[in-house]
């Protein structure tokens, strides 16, 4: 990189080690002057990505998303006792955009039984 004049922002730099050995490796990068220690799990372009590439911490992230917006919306919306096929169709449309998001990078996730159904919070 330095051969090319490019440069990393360090304090943006995360590591995760990507493994599927049962002892979980740590990894220290060195960028610039700086050490950066691997972690469990990042967060890239909206899809959390953990070292054992099961996306269970993504699943987890998308539903308690998708409830939160959820929240908002209802709590923005007209409070008809009633609720009305407009309103659901918001609803649902919000939340398939929010879950559906990079399906094809951790759609195999949904395989297991733990991430078939949202947690209820």
């Amino acid at each position: 990189m330095r051969e090319k004049k490019f440069t990393l922002a360090h304090h943006k730099t995360e590591v995760v080690m990507i493994s599927n050995r049962k002892v979980v490796q740590q990894l220290k990068i060195t960028v610039g002057e700086h050490i950066v220690n691997s972690k469990r799990e990042v967060k890239h372009l909206g899809v959390m990505i953990d070292d054992r590439l099961s996306f269970n911490g993504h699943v987890d992230y998308v539903c308690e998303k998708a409830a939160r917006s959820i929240k908002a919306l209802i709590r923005i919306t007209p409070n008809n006792s009633v609720i009305n096929s407009s309103k659901k169709r918001l609803l649902a449309s919000v939340t398939t955009s929010i879950m559906r998001y990079g399906g094809s990078a951790w759609a195999s996730a949904l395989k297991t039984k733990r991430n078939q159904k949202c947690p209820r919070g």
